[in-house]
């Protein structure tokens, strides 16, 4: 059987260049995270360095599979029409940073929350977030069993679609809740506002980017599964979801410096509050859970806790 070079191992190929430029944003993002935040909790930058090592793993076998298909197999039709392991052990591999980065910001959604709907909150996230990693599984299981890429538009209506459309589910409402979330601490302030504003657009954007690109990829796929374009979209998915989590771990310092003027004579800087406390129902029920609607005054000073943007929000408002 003929194969198409350009609309497969010509796409992969493309693919693959925009991959390695943004592995090098998430190693060097990677670095600057462990430079400038060392006092960050131990899960988080356990979290951060399994991220890296996955997304190291998934170049290096993006790169063999490239190697295999573009220099081994090149004069062979016969190999060139078939997946390699290390293809989809790729896709399964960007799986897990998905999942990983969904889950991160899911469980950051449940420190934001009252106690009274935390649960069912949480619950309804990762319900889409787990039928996002099953799916997702599931094709990669379906791409190993059938390995010829002219059979894989067999899968496309019960594991590729609902594999893209639990992951945008997923991201829609993950950015939905931060945003409300968020909104719901906005205050007579206006810094403090502006503050809210912004990690609000860090959400939706966030949301935007990887749901596009999931968008792109399930139609892709769709149109052409005996192309490699969905392929090559789908190595670059995973840097996104990567260089979104460490993009929210590295802009705090950014939001945190900035500094505001209350009035003529209140000059403050913004610190961050751990909103874990802004709860009005929390699991120390007591006096600290009836104070969340009294105003915090312009010169409070908040310790700082670590955790990514959406625990940044100035002292200068109601909380």
């Amino acid at each position: 059987m003929a194969v198409n070079i350009h609309d497969t191992f010509g796409a992969g190929f493309i693919g693959g260049m925009v991959t390695a430029i943004l592995y090098g944003i998430t190693t060097l993002q990677t670095y600057l995270y462990y430079v400038y935040y060392p006092s960050d909790s131990n899960s988080v930058k356990v979290l951060v360095a399994f991220i890296w090592v996955l997304d190291t793993l998934h170049v290096s076998f993006m790169c063999h599979a490239l190697y295999y298909y573009l220099v081994t197999s090149f004069d062979d039709p016969n190999n060139l029409g078939t997946g390699v392991w290390s293809l989809f052990i790729s896709l399964a591999l960007n799986l897990c940073m998905a999942v990983l980065v969904q889950t991160y910001f899911t469980f950051r959604i449940s420190h934001l929350t009252r106690s009274n709907i935390r649960w069912w909150l949480t619950s309804f996230i990762m319900l889409f977030v787990i039928a996002h990693f099953a799916f997702g599984l599931e094709t990669v299981i379906l791409m190993f069993i059938k390995k010829e890429f002219s059979a894989l538009s067999q899968i496309t209506l019960y594991a590729a679609t609902p594999f893209a459309v639990t992951a945008v589910l997923s991201d829609i409402f993950i950015a939905a809740s931060l945003c409300i979330l968020l909104h719901g601490n906005r205050g007579s302030y206006v810094e403090t506002n502006a503050l809210v504003n912004t990690l609000m657009v860090y959400a939706i954007n966030r949301c935007l980017l990887t749901s596009a690109v999931a968008v792109a990829e399930v139609i892709a796929f769709a149109i052409s599964p005996g192309s490699l374009w969905f392929i090559a979209i789908d190595f670059v998915i995973g840097k996104l979801y990567a260089n979104s989590l460490l993009a929210s771990l590295n802009s705090r310092s950014a939001l945190r410096g900035r500094n505001y003027t209350h009035n003529d004579s209140t000059s403050f800087r913004v610190n961050t509050i751990n909103l874990t406390g802004l709860q009005s129902s929390s699991d120390s029920a007591g006096t600290q859970s009836k104070m969340t609607t009294s105003t915090v005054s312009p010169r409070a000073r908040v310790k700082s806790i670590p955790g990514g943007d959406i625990d940044e929000i100035a002292t200068s408002g109601e909380v």
